[in-house]
């Protein structure tokens, strides 16, 4: 059974340790065991969770068992990913090579072995596995090896692709369990920014993330401490080259069609954004408070503060159709057409 892991934990230990002189196979065959685990625990830990009689004995082994499946299985996954990536590059630049070709044989069973990885996780966190730690406190360490899987996972090149749909899900889906459920809230927003500076291509599939976060988990204070963390920025770095600015607002402009509604309680600390130097920036939130005056403030049974917000909204968007800069003028513009095709002028 899966508590077999006790046993062998160091043999799985040794190939984390001895990774790259090892060949693939044994590689693979260390993967399925660990996902088989992974998965033998989600089927078995339901009934022992809701047992009365769980000795102390059986709750260590099991979270024992928990503990060691998990960390080798992220461990693992990162490694795999670094070597497919590298691959990759390897493939991308060497095509006729029979080489390549068996490069590329590796890559493509790679997708689908990750997304199984994602499954068994997603399975075991979905249980309430809080109750075999002590007090229902689970480590801090526990679901940072699971959620530094997720973001490194994220990391690759390709994973905004059409084909890396299902490896994007799980991944949005095992980071929500881990904000819902094991307290990773700050940890995600943090780490959102950081990964938006260096990543550009990450703007959509963080903007996917948040609403998902927001809507199906029903975390939507995800929303407001990402948005603070962009609006804690200073406008000098923002003004600086590889500041992360063009992926912080095609973020914010993807992210406000998605929930334009949760953008309103936060929109104070971007509005300041208005007076600094970035115009990307201006365009971006721009966009915002069009987005929000279509699709939220329109209408005629709006309250009292709805009105204000909305007039006041029309305001900032009239100063800047005179900005210093075209690109934003130009913008502002649209918006403007928008609301006007939408009739919510």
């Amino acid at each position: 059974g899966p508590l077999c892991i006790l046993e062998h934990f160091d043999t799985g230990y040794s190939v984390l340790q001895h990774f790259n002189a090892l060949e693939l196979g044994v590689k693979e065959d260390t993967l399925e065991l660990l996902v088989q685990v992974v998965n033998g625990l989600a089927v078995s830990l339901p009934t022992l969770l809701s047992s009365v009689s769980l000795s102390a004995t059986e709750r260590k082994e099991n979270l024992n068992a928990v503990k060691m499946s998990v960390f080798l299985l992220c461990k693992l996954t990162e490694n795999l990913e670094s070597v497919s990536y590298r691959q990759d590059i390897v493939t991308a630049s060497g095509k006729g090579s029979k080489k390549g070709k068996c490069g590329a044989e590796g890559l493509l069973q790679w997708d689908s072995e990750r997304e199984k990885v994602l499954q068994a996780l997603i399975q075991l966190l979905q249980l309430d596995i809080r109750l075999l730690w002590s007090l229902s406190l689970v480590e801090e360490e526990f679901i940072s090896c699971v959620t530094c899987c997720c973001y490194k996972l994220l990391e690759n090149p390709t994973i905004g692709h059409v084909k890396s749909k299902p490896t994007r899900d799980g991944i949005i889906h095992l980071l929500g369990l881990s904000i819902k459920k094991y307290n990773h809230l700050l940890g995600a927003s943090v780490k959102v920014i950081q990964l938006l500076q260096h990543f550009e291509q990450l703007s959509s599939v963080f903007a996917q993330a948040v609403f998902v976060w927001s809507t199906e988990y029903g975390v939507r204070s995800i929303v407001g401490e990402v948005i603070r963390e962009i609006g804690q920025r200073s406008s000098e770095e923002l003004a600086r080259e590889g500041s992360g600015v063009r992926s912080f607002s095609s973020f914010l402009s993807e992210l406000s069609a998605l929930v334009p509604e949760l953008m309103i309680p936060n929109i104070s600390v971007l509005i300041t954004h208005l007076e600094g130097e970035s115009h990307t920036m201006r365009v971006a939130v721009c966009e915002v408070l069009g987005e929000i005056l279509v699709r939220v403030l329109c209408g005629d049974s709006l309250d009292e503060s709805g009105k204000a917000d909305r007039d006041r909204f029309f305001d900032i968007l009239q100063e800047h159709l005179h900005d210093t800069h075209s690109h934003v003028r130009a913008r502002v513009l649209q918006v403007y057409t928008r609301i006007v095709n939408s009739k919510a002028l």
